[in-house]
């Protein structure tokens, strides 16, 4: 029986070019870093200790200390005064990050739907954004005042497609990942979550020849959900 619904975001619920997002909120980011360090050499660091975050395991240390540590180390800045500058600019307005973005045809229908079934809810998104970028662009998905049991932010230990990551999300929200259904788009990040026995709903564009097991859009997840109670 399923006890929960795990939500990518990005081309999920979001309709955003989430690449163009990154880059934005980096370039952003690096220029405000700029009485610390020269926001060239930021950009490069980050994007190098982000990779770290991303490959590596780490069981001991959230995706935020570790990028924040490599940060450090490599700008031979103080990594708690890195890390207060970067939370004022989080604090700050972040609407003009990479304007734009509305809900995905059938987000707010699928998110209620699994409400209405009891089902925990979680933003399954890829852990890299502290939890106010995430809210910010829960906003533009118009999802911002939901009550969500869980959102994947920076202070994950995880992150996808690693089946770690969808462990994580499943012992965060209390429930066994073979309870959980993981709704997608993106074949090779959302659907390795049936690796840990998760169920899967792939949302995003037509792949020939992959099994990508049930799949529609988010105007037929209510129905599915319904089969599954």
């Amino acid at each position: 029986m399923i006890k929960a619904v795990l939500f990518d975001l990005d081309q999920t619920l979001l309709d955003i070019d989430g690449d163009a997002f990154l880059e934005a909120y980096v370039e952003a980011l690096a220029a405000f870093m700029a009485p610390l360090v020269n926001p060239a050499d930021f950009r490069q660091a980050l994007w190098s200790a982000s990779v770290a975050a991303l490959t590596e395991d780490h069981p001991e240390r959230t995706n935020h200390a570790v990028v924040w540590h490599a940060l450090g180390t490599q700008l031979g800045v103080a990594t708690d005064r890195l890390e207060t500058h970067a939370m004022a600019f989080n604090a700050a307005d972040l609407r003009v990050i990479c304007p734009g973005g509305s809900p995905k045809p059938g987000a707010h229908d699928a998110v209620r739907s699994a409400q209405q079934h009891g089902l925990a809810i979680a933003v399954a998104t890829t852990p890299i954004y502290d939890v106010s970028v995430i809210r910010e662009r829960l906003r533009r998905a118009e999802l911002a005042t939901v009550g969500w049991d869980v959102i994947a932010n920076d202070q994950f230990y995880t992150t996808k497609p690693h089946p770690s990551y969808f462990l994580e999300l499943a012992q965060r929200l209390g429930v066994a990942p073979t309870e959980c259904l993981m709704v997608g788009d993106d074949y090779f990040a959302d659907l390795p979550a049936r690796k840990v026995g998760m169920a899967t709903f792939y949302v995003g564009p037509p792949l020939r020849g992959v099994n990508l097991g049930p799949t529609g859009t988010l105007l037929d997840l209510p129905r599915h959900l319904r089969d599954l109670a």
